[in-house]
Order: C-alpha cells, then structure tokens, then sequence
C-alpha cells in the first residue's frame, strides 16, 4: 500500500528493478555507498564476489565448470519481476507486483524481500527523493499448483516457499490442437532472424523461450531442459503452426545505461497485443508456454518485460 502519491506512468518495471537493486546493494555490499560511480569495477575487483548475493542476481556469468553456452557474456538473471500497474497512484491505494526467483535464487529470498521492503521506505516513483512513491509491504504469497503460503508480514519471513519445476508443469501440461492466442501485457523484444519484430512466428517465439529456459535451467537449475536435438525437433514442429490473427502494437522507447556511463538510449523497438497461432501444440510446447509465463519471453525479462497470458 502506498503512504505516499507515486508517480508510475514511465515503465513501472524500470522503475522497480532499478530502485530494488539499489537496495540490494546496499543491504550486503561491503564497499557501501563509497564505491559509488566505480560499482562496476567495484565488484569485480571484490573478495567476496563469489558469495555476494548482489553480484549474483545482477552480475551473473557462466558458473564455472559449465559445458553449454559458457560463452554466453550476458547470461540471464535468476529473477523476474511482474511489474505493478503503470500510473499515478494516491496514497492509500494499492497496488501489486510479482516475481520469480530461478534455481539458487531461492535460497536467498531473504535478502529479495528485505531489499523491496527498504525500497518502500525510501519511496519508488519519480520524485522519491522529495518523499514520493513510498509503500508498505503489506504481504508476499508464494503460489503453487493448487497451493498458496504466505512468506512475508511486516518484518518477518516464514520458510513456507513453493518450489515448482518444469517436470511439474510437464506433467500437468496436455497438447492442444486448434487456435491459441497469446497475449503480450508488457513490451516484448523478440528477434527473429536478423531483425525485431512485432509478429513472430511460433517458431520464432519457442526458438526464444527455448533458448532462456534452456540457459536458465543450465545455470541456476539441475541442467538445460532439452538437447540439441530435442530442440530442432520442437522447432521443426512449430513451422507447421501459423499465425491466424495479429493484432499488436510496435514501441519503441529509451533507457539510461548507469553502469556503462552511457546517456539516455534508444532501445530495439518492442511492441505489446495478442498473436493467434493457429495449428498443433504437443504437450512439450504448452508445458513451455506455461514456464513462459513465469520466466517471460526477449530482452530485459527482469525488467518486466516480455510477460503474457496464453488463452486456448
């Protein structure tokens, strides 16, 4: 619940993976505020990177050892926010977000939910610094097939966590043969050949969701999900699915870039709306829809981008 007006009409997500982070920083960095501009070189020159949980969620790399994609620089992280609802909200009012911890990141829960707590505090909006966008953390649920704990009131966290796997959604998953309409509810970056685009094939959509889930399960998980081989066989099958309906909308947008000391960007144009896919959807490809909608499909996926809902 807000205590303050908060002003969200600019990418909520943004707003809310910045001003975490910042938080997180604080919270278990030992150089503290003095690194301040040096943050970057800060942490890769630090002795405990290795156990730093900022350095985790926000510097990832290849694990050591690694056997697949290990020349991957920029890894996805083990988290993701859904963002809250963009624009101005009064105090008193509420608003809710959620988020996805990936593999190891469970284990440091604690850490997430003290930072977004402290984030509150000391307000998320433009403006926060004259007191706007501060919030309370009434409660945090952890949601499970057909189960729902709480896991954080007021100052105090329960070890209550749901874990799910994609064997779990595997299992509960069955094929579909007809129409599918995805639903884009926040700006997706997806390439499909050597260009963006605002109406991906399915093919192009799996090869990317493909691709993160296979990443993450690789570094944070017990291993990638599919080979190879299982991989060109799932695309193979998504060629025969077609697009029935498009109706979505192109966005292009800017982002400041803090750590490379970069000015205001143009980002690669993203768009939002619903493609209908038409054809058959085996078990396997429901099953990766659904992880879909909690790991996000494109670039910046910890910023809330690139979420959906599937209708059959």
């Amino acid at each position: 619940m807000f205590s303050s007006e908060a002003d969200l009409s600019r990418w909520s997500g943004n707003t809310l993976r910045s001003g975490f982070g910042a938080h997180l920083r604080s919270l278990v960095c030992i150089h503290g505020a003095e690194a301040g501009e040096r943050e970057a070189a800060a942490c890769e020159s630090c002795l405990l990177q290795r156990s730093c949980v900022y350095d985790f969620f926000y510097n990832s790399r290849p694990p050591e050892g690694v056997k697949v994609l290990r020349k991957q620089s920029d890894i996805p992280r083990p988290f993701v926010f859904d963002p809250p609802f963009s624009g101005r909200h009064s105090a008193g009012s509420t608003n809710d977000f959620r988020f996805t911890l990936i593999g190891r990141g469970m284990e440091y829960l604690p850490y997430f939910l003290l930072a977004l707590r402290n984030l509150g505090e000391s307000g998320m909006s433009r403006g926060y610094r004259l007191g706007y966008g501060k919030f309370c953390i009434e409660a945090v649920d952890c949601i499970g097939y057909g189960a729902r704990n709480e896991i954080f009131s007021g100052d105090t966290v329960y070890n209550r966590a749901i874990p799910m796997s994609y064997q779990e959604m595997l299992k509960a998953s069955a094929e579909h043969r007809g129409d599918l309409t995805v639903r884009f509810t926040t700006p997706a970056q997806i390439k499909e050949g050597d260009r963006y685009t605002a109406a991906p094939s399915f093919r192009g959509l799996i090869s990317r969701l493909l691709f993160r889930a296979n990443a993450l399960a690789e570094f944070y998980g017990s291993g990638m999900l599919y080979d190879n081989e299982q991989v060109l066989s799932i695309l193979g099958h998504c060629r025969q699915v077609s697009i029935a309906r498009a109706n979505t909308e192109e966005i292009r947008t800017k982002r400041y870039f803090h750590k490379q000391k970069m000015k205001k960007q143009n980002l690669p144009p993203s768009f939002v709306g619903e493609l209908t896919y038409r054809g058959e959807f085996p078990r396997e490809v429901m099953a990766l829809l659904e992880l879909g909608r909690l790991i996000h499909v494109g670039k910046m996926a910890t910023f809330g981008n690139g979420m959906y809902e599937v209708e059959v």
